[in-house]
């Protein structure tokens, strides 16, 4: 109980900014998160408040925000070792609200999860601080000594930053009341300090500006502080903590130019751990977390089990993986290539048999299959349970793809027909699609849902749909022109050569580097990154590195009441 208490007084002597306070923190919202801003008609619920500013040096706000279950696992693992992952057991940090991952308030279960999860890795990684990685010293050269090393390394890693010296100063009286008071050995009492640091809000909020550092005005516009921008690359794309050199990079001033950040995104996308990145994105992006909780009617789809869905999702993300890192990156390839890696699981379900389970390159019939939007994972997530659905299809092609949003639906729209009614899939939602009350949202998605119609529930290929031919053709309005496709395959093709399906592909990325909703103020920073991306040889990994050089990604704009 001593220990408890004296970690708990460090806490509450190290908060000294607004986390949880509601009061409002540089460039952002409430200490508690962001929260993400209405949705303009038009575009999807990533986008924020509406009226773009013509500043071409504007920037959007910074808001305060939460490491994410996936932030924290990979920043313990890569500060302490540990590949525990206790962020499995926090709350969800999927939201409604955004596409992408965020952590919410802190609620007192929360809280307590959190503070258990400090005390288990606090024990697990006291026997590891000897001299090495985690200690920078040999205590037998004086014990006080190192320990004030320790909280000077340990301390700069875990914040992201220098310590300042009242934080040094907390820590330091944090380890001697742990020798003292609770008659500790040297050890045990550096454990005390790591169960601590772990719970203070400069690890966990991502806010690696130093307390009583002046900000660096530009005009209407912070620029980031060198440790802050380092950190926000590291989170983009490794989703972790920055490593030992770009930590030096910041110190050293490299990370104050756009040249300077370009190179370290580059020596970053290098690294294997840039390849979680894509998969992120992807994952998140198309929802692919909520497959698992789609069931699907036994009786016509006896093969589909959890492990099917496994190798779904592992196929989608050696794919994407591969196409990165391993080929060209070319949006035409994540959306055309008519080839995937999968084990025999899924060779069996696309008539591509394969010899063994691990996953292989395998051709694909091109006439049948072309990217991420004719894999099982896509095709098995937005089916229903009993066959395909062009609503859900459309609609994620309308809203991920095109980034347009739809209005809530009212409350007396009928279910389309059953397949026992006879006639096929399209037949019946054509039928359905005349009532007054489901037209609107149904014009704009069942038609480009119905390109998707050569597929199953569960993305098995067909011709037949309960006795009669498939019908998968049909038009698409994009970039000013009515283009006509004949099925999921030509839709994929027009979908790859459309500048406003690249202009909304890089701003879905933006806003996951991002965390947050955009603003008026990102539309200077979304146009270049658009335009970066916007030649059909550009790569993903061209489009992250722009994104990190772009204006909102190094700036942040005046909060309330802060002066330019």
């Amino acid at each position: 109980m001593g220990r408890v208490r004296l970690v708990c007084l460090s806490l509450c002597l190290s908060c000294t900014g607004a986390i949880g306070s509601g009061q409002d923190v540089p460039g952002g919202g409430p200490g508690t998160g962001p929260g993400p801003g209405p949705a303009k008609p038009g575009s999807n619920g990533n986008t924020g408040t509406p009226g773009a500013s013509a500043d071409p040096n504007a920037a959007g706000p910074v808001p305060l925000q939460r490491l994410t279950n996936r932030e924290f696992n990979n920043t313990v693992r890569d500060l302490l070792g540990d590949t525990s992952q206790p962020a499995t057991q926090f709350a969800s940090d999927r939201v409604t609200a955004f596409t992408f991952r965020q952590a919410g308030d802190v609620a007192v279960q929360d809280a307590t999860l959190l503070q258990s999860a400090a005390a288990s890795l606090a024990a697990a990684v006291a026997p590891k601080l000897v001299r090495g990685a985690l200690l920078p010293c040999d205590p037998a050269t004086g014990e006080d000594a190192c320990a004030r090393a320790f909280i000077t390394s340990f301390g700069q890693r875990a914040f992201r930053r220098p310590l300042t010296d009242a934080e040094a100063t907390r820590l330091t009286t944090l380890y001697t009341a742990a020798r003292t008071t609770l008659q500790l050995g040297f050890t045990e009492a550096l454990g005390v300090l790591v169960e601590a640091i772990l719970q203070t809000p400069q690890f966990l909020y991502h806010w690696e500006a130093a307390p009583g550092d002046a900000p660096i005005h530009d005009g209407k516009v912070i620029r980031l502080p060198a440790y802050q921008v380092a950190s926000r690359l590291s989170y983009f794309l490794w989703s972790s903590m920055p490593d030992d050199a770009l930590l030096a990079a910041a110190g050293g001033g490299q990370l104050d130019t756009v040249a300077g950040v370009q190179a370290a995104a580059r020596r970053m996308l290098a690294d294997p751990k840039a390849k979680d990145a894509v998969v992120r994105f992807f994952s998140d992006w198309l929802e692919l977390d909520a497959l698992a909780e789609r069931a699907k009617d036994p009786k016509l789809y006896p093969n589909y089990s959890t492990a099917l869905q496994q190798a779904m999702l592992d196929e989608t993300t050696t794919f994407v993986q591969n196409v990165a890192f391993g080929g060209d990156g070319r949006l035409a390839t994540f959306l055309g290539a008519p080839y995937s890696y999968f084990g025999n699981a899924l060779g069996t379900l696309y008539g591509a048999p394969v010899s063994g389970a691990p996953a292989q390159r395998t051709d694909l019939n091109p006439a049948q299959r072309a990217g991420f939007l004719t894999q099982a994972s896509f095709l098995a997530l937005t089916g229903s349970s009993g066959g395909s659905n062009p609503v859900l299809r459309g609609k994620a092609v309308y809203t991920k793809l095109l980034c347009q949003t739809l209005p809530p639906p009212p409350p007396n729209v009928p279910d389309p027909k059953p397949a026992s009614a006879g006639g096929t899939t399209r037949q019946r939602f054509i039928e359905h699609d005349q009532n007054p009350c489901a037209r609107g949202c149904h014009d704009v998605m069942d038609p480009i849902g119905f390109a998707f119609e050569n597929y199953d529930g569960i993305g098995q290929y067909r011709t037949m749909d309960n006795g009669s031919p498939v019908d998968a053709s049909g038009m698409l309005p994009l970039d000013g022109t009515t283009h006509t496709f004949k099925d999921a395959v030509g839709l994929a093709g027009l979908l790859a050569k459309s500048a406003e399906v690249r202009t909304c592909f890089a701003n879905e990325w933006a806003r996951f580097a991002l965390g947050r909703a955009d603003t008026g103020d990102d539309a200077a920073s979304l146009q270049e990154t658009a335009r970066a991306f916007g030649a059909d040889t550009a790569s993903v990994g061209d489009l992250m590195a722009s994104i990190a050089a772009m204006r909102s990604f190094r700036y942040r704009s005046l909060s309330q009441g802060e002066m330019p």
